[in-house]
């Protein structure tokens, strides 16, 4: 049986339809197919699942800034270098990195505010992913499936961390369509 379709009209700007036409001819797919599934990603961006489900699944996607340690003038190994060093993937160098006191700033406090939250939502968290992006940018993605409150009380706790510039949330309700 044949799936039944409605049709519409949409009205756009000039701009944004030669950048959706650039975009999706890009992608290859179709303008019906594009302008449908930009619509359900919407949907599920907007979090229509009811808030009692309790079998979601997604991830929670997080760029975070990251600041490194400056250790103290008595320790020799501060991260300034007496030389010029580029942190970039191909130069390598070592440092000490042995457990020691130290002060932590915003984004490293935060970096262990995040490691206690997820251990607090170890019955929603199916894995976590961490991609360095830059020297002082990283990824985070986080696998979850569970109870919609509890993985929305996650993401928002996340969400308050100072460090994470910016928040991917996906999630389906493994009960519907």
């Amino acid at each position: 049986m044949e799936e039944e379709y409605k049709r519409f009209t949409v009205s756009l700007p000039p701009d944004l339809y030669k950048k959706l036409e650039s975009f999706r001819n890009k992608l290859g797919v179709s303008r019906s197919d594009f302008i449908r599934k930009a619509i359900y990603s919407y949907m599920i961006s907007e979090e229509s699942i009811p808030s009692d489900s309790e079998n979601v699944v997604g991830c929670i996607s997080l760029i975070i800034a990251h600041k490194h340690f400056k250790l103290e003038e008595d320790h020799k190994m501060e991260h300034n270098h007496m030389h010029e060093v580029n942190h970039d993937a191909n130069h390598h160098h070592d440092h000490d990195f042995g457990s020691r006191p130290m002060y932590a700033n915003v984004q490293q406090t935060d970096e262990i505010l995040k490691n206690d939250i997820q251990h607090h939502f170890v019955d929603v968290i199916i894995s976590t992913m961490h991609v360095h992006l830059e020297f002082e940018k990283c990824l985070e993605i986080i696998a979850v499936s569970g109870p919609n409150d509890r993985v929305k009380k996650l993401k928002e706790d996340l969400q308050s961390l100072k460090s994470v510039i910016s928040t991917g949330f996906f999630i389906i309700d493994k009960e519907t369509e």
